[in-house]
């Protein structure tokens, strides 16, 4: 796929570059919005993601750089899922997605990071009511701290300040384990 070629047709208002680029990108944003939201919600909605990706990038293709295309949509499917997460207020579990997993072949940073992931979910476990809820509601529902305080009736400094104790409170649970969070981000 020669991408500069299929921008500046793009840009030129040709939709057949547009399908060119749908053909191609289509499984890799499908993968990136399911992986963010198909524990949670119907596969048609990580379709629908996609699907309002492509439409994004035919709304402002007079704005993508060459060489920015895949970044580009892969912002906005990310974008997507995540509003649709926030949209259907799921419960999102604490997955494995709060770290950077290792690429594939890399058993022994994978086995670590899997670990981790399990100790950060304990972790974040040991928070105590209500700073437990607004950590998950922060972090893994993706709501805004005015969303949170709303939601939980109190003052959005409030939320603020947990969050703040609450990654303090997980880097030395983290930290008294054996790990060090200089490459997280609590």
């Amino acid at each position: 796929m020669n991408e500069r070629r299929l921008l500046s047709q793009l840009q030129s208002g040709d939709t057949g570059a547009l399908s060119e680029i749908i053909a191609f990108y289509t499984p890799y944003l499908y993968t990136v919005a399911f992986n963010i939201m198909g524990h949670a919600l119907p596969r048609e909605d990580a379709e629908e993601a996609v699907s309002d990706t492509f439409v994004a990038l035919w709304l402002n293709r007079d704005m993508i750089a060459p060489g920015k295309l895949k970044a580009y949509l892969a912002a906005v499917v990310r974008n997507k899922a995540k509003s649709a997460l926030r949209a259907a207020h799921v419960a999102e579990p604490l997955e494995d997605d709060m770290l950077n997993l290792a690429a594939p072949g890399d058993m022994e940073r994978s086995a670590l990071l899997f670990e981790l992931s399990d100790l950060a979910r304990e972790a974040v476990d040991t928070l105590g009511q209500p700073d437990t809820e607004i950590f998950k509601r922060h972090y893994f529902l993706y709501q805004k701290t005015e969303e949170i305080a709303a939601a939980l009736d109190i003052p959005g400094a409030t939320v603020r300040t947990r969050l703040a104790r609450g990654r303090a409170r997980l880097r030395a649970y983290l930290t008294e384990r054996g790990y060090t969070c200089e490459d997280t981000d609590f």
